[in-house]
């Protein structure tokens, strides 16, 4: 940077270089992993979100001489995680920089932006980041965020051997509606538990339950003990809950597992894991993702086993 840089509010110019900067960085992140869909590659794609995102919200850029050196572009969420907070969210689309001077880019837009959501009343601070840009990523680590929640991906193929569990694995159908929300009730309970201290919350009911598993790019997997239900992996075919960038017709989302204590380290998980791979890889499916929060143990210890990291979700709760 050879001038002085302004932040100043963005309304709706330069959104097709923010797009082209955010597209920039994302082909980085699909060379490391090429299974990620190539929709966000179109700078028209992005540059559409942007302005949509802008007629509803706003956002800060950053400018030298009439060009863009960076741009930072929010949501405000209610409510944001399941608590009574009021957050600010960045998207991992929601933001870039170029490369000459990043970091003190991002920390002049976030000045710009804090200061917005300080008037708006926002209690957390939220951003996507690629998970490739570890030079964003320190960024914003030393601006006070952690690290929250991970999103990853991996083709749709099962493991070469079959894993073996002493546990029998099937496909749900709905008659099995009512079990699967007595074992989803558990899970929801375990996030509720120290050390991951979630704001308590609940799963589908029977009825919501039989609903998923009637649409047919939908399926759940169960792990029984004789005639127990003791483990289960939920697949999406519709509603990925998740980052825009995974985002195709030929994704299928894991929005939810779970495996009761007494169960663990049988294998359980990693054979559901596979029957569902093999059920959308027979469906042609070629992109499987999900996300987990960083501070669960059981979910960090066992997801990066199997899935490649793609966004870093991170979180800033202010002293105030």
């Amino acid at each position: 940077m050879n001038g002085a840089m302004k932040v100043i509010s963005w309304q709706h110019e330069h959104t097709a270089e923010a797009a082209a900067l955010f597209v920039q960085n994302y082909h980085q992140q699909r060379l490391l992993v090429p299974v990620l869909p190539d929709i966000m590659t179109d700078v028209e794609q992005v540059a559409a979100r942007l302005e949509q995102l802008l007629r509803t919200s706003s956002g800060v850029k950053a400018l030298e001489n009439g060009r863009l050196l960076g741009y930072l572009a929010w949501y405000l969420v209610p409510n944001f995680r399941k608590t009574p907070r009021l957050g600010a969210y960045v998207p991992e689309w929601g933001h870039g920089a170029v490369e000459e001077g990043k970091a003190a880019i991002y920390r002049a837009l976030y000045r710009a932006a804090a200061a917005q959501w300080a008037a708006a009343g926002c209690q957390v601070h939220a951003i996507t980041l690629l998970a490739h840009d570890q030079e964003a990523e320190k960024v914003w680590f030393w601006q006070g965020f952690g690290l929250t929640v991970v999103d990853a991906v991996r083709a749709v193929r099962p493991f070469g051997a079959m894993p073996q569990t002493p546990l029998h694995i099937r496909l749900a159908t709905v008659a099995d509606a009512l079990a699967l929300t007595a074992l989803d009730a558990d899970h929801w309970q375990h996030y509720a538990q120290p050390p991951i201290l979630m704001t308590p919350r609940s799963g589908l009911d029977a009825d919501g339950n039989a609903a998923f598993l009637s649409r047919p790019r939908n399926s759940v997997w169960l792990a029984y003990d004789g005639g127990s239900p003791v483990g289960f992996i939920r697949c999406s075919g519709y509603d990925f809950d998740s980052v825009a960038i995974v985002e195709s017709e030929w994704t299928v989302a894991i929005t939810g597992a779970y495996v009761r204590p007494a169960y663990r380290g049988q294998r359980a998980a990693t054979a559901l894991l596979d029957k569902a791979l093999r059920h959308y890889e027979a469906c042609e499916f070629t992109c499987c993702t999900l996300n987990f929060e960083s501070f669960n143990p059981e979910a960090a210890a066992f997801w990066p086993r199997y899935f490649e990291p793609v966004c870093h979700s991170l979180l800033r709760v202010p002293e105030f």
